[in-house]
């Protein structure tokens, strides 16, 4: 719990370190690439360093100068990412499932097949184990930005759906969502937990396909669970379709959700503050492949499938094309350190995967052996005296005084280094014999590798690029102000005279309580109506001098951090979401403010 908090901690010391050097008026907020760095300087990306990146994102942006791209600096070492997602490789114990798997057939077969793991079933019966091979591809994100796929990385913050817009893109599906009951659902969780209301539907249909699934009929199973529904089959667990689906209905049961509405209702609260808020897990990607630094690598992920967070972001991006919806939005980039020159290829499912190996055993531990991400690296895991394991690779030289070798454990499935002598006693012991595994691999025809895309000459006549610095927006007294018990709310635009519109006989003071005549605004001036006081809350004003910019960013943050407290009308004007509390979310949602996007009540 000490090392999540220290982890956070960090991660919120590195937006801080964003924000301070921010200058909202240029059309770039640059820094240094530290860990947890975020930046839209794509063309500042060190080609050397992080090799790949910069000319994928600028063809895409070339084609969509509405798109805006953000890249993180996760500061993680891609070796050690891919080690420790690369997990679950058990010889016989049906309680290990593997973290990434793909459903079984001729395009996903062969080199994408985990050749510890083979032909082995998991879940339902129907996935299996995925490769490094596998996982290295549909992790590296060069391979993700194009057209198809780079909705993955959208920030799924923000409601921005009608009624018709859902209903239009259910119109095709079975009727467990297209109805009146879901649609209305998915529009107010959407609207009520301010999350994208079309990745709600894409992850809906990820978990159930087109038509539903026992776990979204509300028909029970087995006579058990009659009338409980789990549309994103939150606790779903296990191995097994019996398991899954039990464990998926008790936990419907247990928490009451015994209608669609309370279904999608409560499993939106569990996506939106258990993974985006919590977790800053505020991607699909980042759901899927956890590296956004409010938490352990590889902890804390949605689903196993390795192909989710693509798949859905095909859906998400499919949804926004036939949409009336204004289309700017933005990606997130992780990027990671150590990369391979090129983008990792694609998996050949004509080719078997296989893989020769010592049988080993540890010996010689009072204690456990830790096994680690890369020679001498981070901790991800600790093997038992007299446990069995695969020696899939012998160091040939030192790291740090030690001889690393690669091994996985037969029992917990543990795949990492190892130090094989330690003060002079071995304790990666070879039993003698060898072995070789292997999956299989399709004689179906297979797709002709894509090149990478390559920059192109933007064509001569752009499109109009989105506000990037901040603007002034129409105030509309109507929706802009409201009175809300004992404040008045505004969002940052209001001034003096919008006030005394709405209201003809408001008395305006400032902080100081002088009587104003003109002008702006802020948090903590006072308004009179009728013999009652309000005070005034301008949404994003955190420090009260009535103009919205980084420095109230910084204090938001900084209370966040603990080294500051927001109490009264300035905690209500950090909580854009309109949330009891605030959270970076706010950050996020300020810093778009002054990228030119308009705030809501």
């Amino acid at each position: 719990m000490q090392m999540k908090k220290v982890i956070f901690l960090i991660f919120m010391i590195a937006i801080l370190y964003f924000i301070i050097v921010f200058n909202p008026t240029t059309s770039n907020f640059t820094y240094a690439e530290t860990a947890g760095t975020l930046t839209s300087n794509i063309d500042g990306i060190d080609e050397n360093r992080y090799p790949g990146y910069k000319a994928v994102i600028q063809n895409l942006r070339a084609i969509h100068p509405n798109y805006i791209f953000l890249a993180l600096y996760t500061g993680m070492d891609w070796n050690e990412v891919l080690t420790t997602e690369y997990q679950g490789h058990a010889e016989n114990n049906s309680s290990v499932v593997p973290k990434n798997l793909f459903s079984v057939g001729d395009t996903y077969d062969g080199m994408w097949q985990c050749p510890l793991c083979g032909n082995k079933r998991y879940d339902n019966g129907k996935w299996c184990c995925a490769s490094l091979e596998a996982l290295s591809y549909m992790m590296d994100p060069r391979n993700s930005i194009n057209e198809s796929d780079v909705f993955q990385f959208k920030d799924l913050n923000g409601s921005d759906v009608s009624y018709e817009d859902i209903a239009r893109v259910v119109r095709n599906y079975g009727n467990y969502l297209n109805n009146n009951e879901a649609i209305q659902a998915i529009v107010d969780a959407s609207r009520q937990y301010d999350v994208n209301g079309y990745y709600l539907v894409a992850k809906i249909i990820n978990e159930h396909g087109a038509n539903g699934s026992t776990l979204s009929n509300g028909q029970g199973y087995n006579n058990q669970y009659v009338g409980c529904y789990n549309y994103f089959n939150i606790g779903s667990y296990g191995n097994g379709k019996d398991t899954i689906i039990n464990n998926g209905l008790k936990y419907a049961n247990d928490h009451g959700w015994k209608s669609i509405r309370a279904s999608i209702l409560g499993g939106a609260t569990v996506v939106k503050d258990d993974y985006i808020k919590k977790y800053s897990q505020i991607t699909l990607y980042f759901q899927k492949f956890n590296v956004a630094g409010a938490s352990e690598v590889s902890s804390h992920q949605y689903q196993q499938n390795i192909l989710a967070a693509q798949s859905q972001g095909t859906s998400l991006k499919n949804y926004y094309g036939n949409s009336n919806t204004a289309p700017t939005y933005t990606f997130i980039i992780p990027i990671f350190e150590n990369m391979p020159r090129t983008a990792c290829p694609r998996p050949n499912a004509a080719v078997k995967n296989s893989i020769t190996y010592e049988n080993g055993v540890i010996k010689n531990m009072s204690a456990a052996l830790l096994v680690r991400a890369s020679a001498n690296g981070t901790k991800i895991g600790a093997l038992n005296n007299d446990e069995s394991i695969k020696i899939i690779r012998r160091a040939g030289s030192q790291v740090a005084g030690y001889y690393w070798d690669l091994i996985v454990s037969n029992r917990s499935g543990t795949y990492g280094y190892v130090a094989r002598t330690i003060d002079g006693k071995d304790r990666v012991i070879s039993t003698g014999s060898s072995g070789t595994s292997s999956g299989t691999a399709s004689s179906a025809p297979q797709p002709n590798p894509q090149p990478s895309p390559q920059p192109t000459t933007p064509p001569v006549t752009q499109p109009e690029k989105p506000p990037e610095t901040n603007q002034n927006h129409e105030v509309n007294i109507e929706t802009d102000i409201k009175i809300d018990e004992n404040y008045i709310e505004a969002l940052p635009d209001v001034n003096y005279e919008h006030i005394k519109t709405k209201y003809p006989n408001a008395v305006i003071k400032d902080k100081d309580g002088k009587e104003m005549s003109s002008g702006k605004i802020g948090t903590g001036y006072t308004v009179t109506i009728d013999d009652k006081t309000y005070t005034i809350v301008k949404k994003g004003d955190t420090n009260g001098d009535g103009t919205v910019t980084v420095m109230d960013t910084v204090v938001l943050l900084n209370s966040i951090a603990g080294t500051k407290i927001l109490e009264n009308e300035y905690k209500e004007a950090a909580c854009l979401r309109n949330a009891e509390t605030f959270s970076v979310l706010d950050a996020v949602l300020m810093l778009n403010y002054l990228k030119g996007q308009k705030l809501s009540l």
